[in-house]
């Protein structure tokens, strides 16, 4: 009778420690997804500003040679892991050759917030030539 309080002991003493490694693993696993969601919201906004960056620097390099487009904030709605979220992009564009170069280079600076940190993309490209 005692072998047998002494195994069901034993036995139910596994029970709990397999039930324990397996919240364990559910838990790490669990912790994995907002990890995730933030790395591919960073990669959205981060493939938004480089799409905006191109965009700019080919309207910058059609514009009139003298003249920068400007500065401007544009909003953007991204799809990221099937929810939608709100990005905000500041772009500057410079003129980024001496005086009387030929072609002209332009840098497009694109600024975006994300986790509380100002994040930044430079493009730089060439007019054409006069």
């Amino acid at each position: 009778m005692r072998r047998i309080a002494i195994r069901s002991g034993s036995v139910l003493l596994e029970i709990i420690a397999g039930f324990l490694i397996i919240l364990v693993v559910v838990l790490l696993v669990g912790s994995l997804f907002p990890t995730s969601y933030q790395g591919s919201l960073q990669a959205a906004r981060m493939s938004g500003a480089v799409n905006l960056g191109r965009q700019v620097l080919e309207r910058q390099k059609i514009a009139a040679p003298a003249l920068a487009i400007g500065n401007q904030t544009v909003d953007s709605t991204l799809l990221v892991q099937g929810r939608s979220a709100q990005s905000t992009y500041f772009y500057r564009v410079d003129k980024d050759s001496p005086a009387g170069s030929d072609p002209i280079l332009w840098k497009v600076t694109v600024q975006w917030e994300h986790s509380g940190k100002v994040k930044e993309i430079q493009l730089v490209g060439a007019s054409s030539p006069r």
